[in-house]
């Protein structure tokens, strides 16, 4: 695997890469105490622009490097962790320069999906695809088939589950590129990375030879959980985009205030999110002036595992499943919101009826792992008793969110067998409601 390449300023010029910024950054406000804006030549500060500039097609060299094109060039390379095997990525851009639809998919987070980016078209997902086609694509990037699949506040564990639906059949096909991020949302994370390594093993052993891109994002206070998914990226000699590589010594260094990037605790404004596009073309840049290397084999090992390799959803429109709702027999139109598409993330669920009694939801399947999904909502959402094969295996509590997935393991096996599931609600919570967004199971 190759290492980062820190590029000395040993050239006669510099070339900047801005894929996603026309123009040099500008420098941050100062409202931050502990941290002061770089020196400039002219007694007052640049004001920042009022909307992120648009991205260009084509890097914009400069012959006179300055002191604010300097630190912010060394961002970039900072951000690149590894370019990992790089023939999946030049196939890809191979196949977008030749005027080949590519399909392009982004799974992930709050970040992923757009959040504090006004408008949400202004999220590093939808400002990388359109990059991509202008400096890859034909015509402007009309070759460039894109999905955003990111869900505000859910872990790779619920991305296993909904990655067939809102992945491929959103996309109407297998990815091309698929760029994963889950780096401030899988702390916790119920698969333990074998969610995440799944989605990875699945993408990359489609016949199309796919390329994989792993995004690290991070908090306002620089932490993550990298260090779970950097051995995956390893295993599978991924290419790596690491924010917090990236950012850390700019700010540390005082040419890039915190505020400058984040626009609270977990999310960059409209500028860190322009930053984070620039990453990741900074890493197609170097991918694309790399000699071609031979296609690595994909490993036969795993690292966290495979498990939920393959993972089908089920919910209240499935039909090969056997499942009798009992007093779970009303749909929740009150749920997570899908921003990306709008309207409900699980619109066919199940949702406690208290006139109905406590008659319980039963679903009789074969499966070797079974993950449940369901809302945590406000005070009137109550606790439910998960019960396998007769055994109760825990009690969930659907309160304390905002109408947001909380995903659970029901069942984790190495051969396929068939199982009963009960849920019903919990003794003294008749009278509050319970809602059973979806499952995902593996066969």
């Amino acid at each position: 695997m190759k290492k980062k390449i820190v590029v000395l300023l040993a050239c006669a010029a510099t070339i900047v890469f801005a894929a996603c910024n026309k123009e040099t950054p500008v420098e941050p406000e100062n409202t931050t105490p502990a941290v002061t804006a770089e020196p400039i030549a002219t007694p007052e500060p640049t004001p920042e622009p009022t909307a992120t500039p648009e991205p260009t097609a084509t890097p914009k060299p400069t012959v006179t490097p300055t002191p604010e094109i300097d630190w912010y060039q060394q961002m970039l390379e900072n951000s690149v962790m590894s370019t990992g095997n790089n023939a999946r990525l030049k196939k890809v851009l191979e196949k977008a320069r030749n005027g080949e639809t590519v399909n392009i998919a982004t799974l992930g987070g709050s970040i992923t999906e757009g959040g504090n980016a006004y408008p949400m078209s202004k999220g590093y997902a939808y400002l990388f695809a359109e990059a991509f086609g202008k400096t890859y694509g034909v015509n402007g990037g009309e070759n460039i088939n894109y999905v955003n699949a990111g869900l505000s506040g859910t872990p790779s564990s619920l991305g296993v589950i909904r990655f067939q639906r809102d992945v491929v059949d959103a996309l109407g096909a297998e990815p091309d590129l698929f760029l994963i991020e889950y780096e401030v949302n899988d702390y916790g994370e119920v698969t333990r990375g074998r969610g995440y390594e799944s989605m990875v093993y699945d993408v990359l052993s489609q016949d199309n030879d796919a390329a994989v891109i792993m995004i690290f994002a991070v908090r306002n206070d620089m932490w993550n959980v990298q260090g779970e998914h950097i051995p995956i990226a390893k295993h599978y000699d991924i290419p790596m985009v690491c924010v917090k590589d990236g950012i850390s010594p700019a700010i540390t260094k005082r040419y890039m205030a915190k505020n400058k990037f984040f626009a609270d605790e977990y999310h960059p404004n409209n500028y860190g999110h322009t930053v984070m596009c620039d990453f990741i073309m900074e890493l197609l840049r170097q991918v694309d002036g790399e000699e071609p290397e031979e296609m690595n084999a994909i490993p036969e090992t795993a690292v966290k595992g495979r498990d939920f390799s393959g993972m089908e959803m089920i919910t209240a429109k499935t039909t090969d499943v056997t499942i009798v709702p009992g007093a779970f027999s009303l749909t929740d139109s009150n749920g997570q919101g899908f921003q990306v598409k709008g309207g409900h993330s699980f619109p066919d669920n199940w949702k406690y009826d208290a006139s109905a009694g406590n008659e319980p939801f039963r679903m009789t399947l074969t499966c070797k792992n079974l993950l449940l999904n369901c809302k945590q909502g406000g005070g009137e959402c109550g606790s439910a008793d998960v019960y396998v094969d007769g055994e109760k295996v825990m009690t969930v509590n659907g309160a304390g969110g905002w109408g947001s997935s909380n995903v659970v393991l029901l069942v984790d096996e190495k051969e396929a067998a068939e199982h009963t599931v009960e849920i019903r609600m919990a003794e003294g919570q008749e009278d509050k409601t319970f809602t059973i967004y979806a499952f995902g199971y593996t066969k």
